[in-house]
């Protein structure tokens, strides 16, 4: 009787079984880097929208709207042509609202709640970008970094 060299059946089914939970890991792994990644990049663009809306205020003594920011006939615009309103970028969904002479008000919703990010996001004239993981942030929110 000759030894046959190979794998049993039941060595088969534990190498596919670890190398399951390890794809199961990584998976999960991927997707809240992901979501990390988006909530990151909504933060910077509120930042960037921050910037240009006090920039605008200084030269025009009153916030704006998307369409006034991306307006580039009078000298350079403050903001690139491609924001508009409900822009969808990296996984959350931009807008103005309330912009007048005092303040504005500007939120990054989660295109997919849970799947694109898990926090919403609001900023306005203080700079002070706030967050809120349940319904829409606004002023009495907690801020990013606390």
């Amino acid at each position: 009787m000759t030894k046959q060299r190979g794998f049993t059946l039941i060595e088969l089914m534990i190498v596919v079984s670890i190398i399951a939970i390890i794809c199961a890991i990584a998976v999960n792994n991927l997707l809240r880097s992901r979501v990390q990644a988006n909530e990151a990049s909504a933060i910077e663009d509120l930042s960037v929208i921050t910037s240009a809306q006090i920039s605008y205020n200084a030269a025009h003594e009153v916030f704006a709207e998307f369409d006034a920011l991306t307006d580039d006939s009078n000298g350079p615009a403050f903001l690139d042509d491609g924001w508009v309103e409900g822009r969808d970028k990296s996984g959350y969904v931009f807008s103005i609202q309330n912009a007048g002479t005092a303040n504005f008000a500007c939120t990054a919703e989660p295109l997919e709640p849970g799947s694109s990010g898990v926090r919403r996001f609001y900023v306005d004239a203080s700079g002070v970008i706030r967050y809120n993981f349940n319904g829409a942030a606004g002023p009495d929110d907690p801020a990013v970094g606390q």
